[in-house]
């Protein structure tokens, strides 16, 4: 419908009445709204409606200039309050009375000199938080909260140091949500929601929070670059994982945090040697490759490179536990089935593509190896004749050179026979002449 009302204006639209089917539990409530409304409502790239629909539950599409959406009462009254609240924030501060009561809403307190750094340009770092944890996030003015201050002779309430963020939507993305500001606000301010913290567990069986405090060192490397440590354990667990200062935060069900804390002791001890997990024939979140020794290393990659990417792709926690015979065990870890199915087709492929390497430089060598063989022939064959070429060339010189100085000793003695004549001959004539 919204793609053919772009194309034909009111083809839908026209002559529709509006809608809210309030008797029924499931239904469609539609509210048209004026041309300057809609850009905001909708938002870069749709992003202000993805977040309403997120935030409520509810399915939120513009059709024209009318607004459908359709849900469960409660979902449907949830997203007209909160696109109720974005219009307000176009003329001013939004507070929300009672909000304490709300089962959709959580609080954070933000210092006054961290809510710049908390929204981030242009809103920025506020929009990508709700992006990713499903909810709609503003700041509620502390100047409309009339019980925590006194008003001047003008009117005015005094600030009181800190900004309430009002995060709205489902209980996990809640969290997560506050999670990620507590995280920035420790950034700026070190302790702030930490200083007190130590490690503590819940026997909760819902949805609960266990707290695991680090040192530096086991931070940086339950991190990771750019944290793609900490949400591979939290997509392979299941569980929001997030780190404030050096406290890991680990929120969902029992059975999620226990696999989190589990992970994440793993993952601390291979910074001093190889991890061995005794009970894997009992646990059902686990897949099992054996990797053959040779193709270990391949497959874990230049520091652990192609392993992360394995990792990266299918939402899982691997790493090898080490074998006393011709193969190691990878460890594929995830709570989802198809995830570690996907990790151990790529682990396959990548030692095949070792195995293939292996073969095809075995052939290599075994040409190489031919051709040395041949090359060794072929050289002490032109030995062999380079010798007898050379043998051949000296009994040729010598034979020649005999033979000039034979030639030579014959002309000599030729002249010796020569001279000897002419003085005979001399001695002759001089004989005649006195004769006569």
């Amino acid at each position: 419908m919204a793609a053919v009302e772009t194309k034909v204006p009111e083809y839908f639209t026209g002559k529709l009445q509006p809608e809210d089917d309030a008797d029924d539990d499931w239904g469609t409530k539609t509210i048209v709204l004026k041309p300057d409304e809609l850009s905001y409502a909708l938002g870069k790239k749709g992003m202000t409606r993805k977040k309403l629909a997120k935030s409520s539950g509810c399915i939120v599409e513009y059709v024209g200039y009318t607004v459908f959406m359709s849900g469960t009462r409660e979902e449907r009254a949830r997203a007209e309050e909160y696109l109720g609240w974005l219009f307000e924030q176009l003329k001013g501060p939004v507070y929300v009375t009672g909000w304490e009561d709300r089962d959709d809403c959580t609080c954070v307190d933000v210092p006054r000199d961290c809510v710049g750094y908390v929204t981030g340009a242009r809103r920025a770092t506020l929009g990508k938080i709700e992006e990713e944890w499903g909810t709609l996030m503003f700041f509620m003015s502390t100047n409309m909260r009339a019980r925590d201050r006194d008003r001047d002779d003008r009117g005015r309430q005094e600030f009181d140091g800190s900004e309430k963020l009002a995060i709205f939507g489902p209980r996990r993305g809640r969290r997560g949500a506050e999670l990620k500001v507590m995280s920035a606000v420790e950034t700026k301010r070190p302790g702030y929601f930490t200083r007190d913290i130590q490690m503590h567990t819940s026997e909760q069986e819902g949805f609960a929070s266990d707290t695991y405090p680090m040192d530096e060192s086991e931070l940086s490397y339950a991190l990771g670059k750019d944290g793609t440590t900490r949400r591979k354990l939290a997509r392979a667990s299941g569980c929001i994982m997030e780190y404030v200062g050096q406290v890991a935060f680990i929120c969902g069900t029992i059975e999620q945090r226990t696999r989190a804390r589990t992970y994440l002791k793993w993952l601390l001890k291979q910074r001093h040697g190889s991890v061995y997990v005794d009970d894997l024939r009992d646990r059902d979140d686990v897949t099992i490759v054996q990797v053959p020794r040779d193709a270990i290393g391949f497959v874990t990659g230049n520091r652990g490179s192609s392993l992360r990417h394995v990792e990266e792709e299918s939402g899982t926690f691997c790493f090898v536990e080490g074998g006393r015979g011709e193969s190691e065990q990878l460890l594929i870890f995830g709570h989802i089935r198809a995830d570690r199915e996907l990790a151990e087709r790529l682990v396959n492929q990548l030692v095949d593509e070792k195995m293939r390497d292996d073969e095809r430089r075995y052939d290599d060598r075994r040409r190489d190896y031919g051709r040395g063989r041949s090359f060794s022939r072929d050289r002490d064959y032109r030995r062999r004749s380079y010798s007898r070429d050379r043998d051949y060339r000296r009994r040729s010189y010598s034979r020649d050179r005999d033979y000039r100085r034979r030639s030579y000793s014959r002309g000599r003695d030729d002249s010796r026979d020569r001279g000897r004549g002419g003085r005979s001959y001399s001695r002759g004539r001089d004989y005649d002449r006195r004769r006569q």
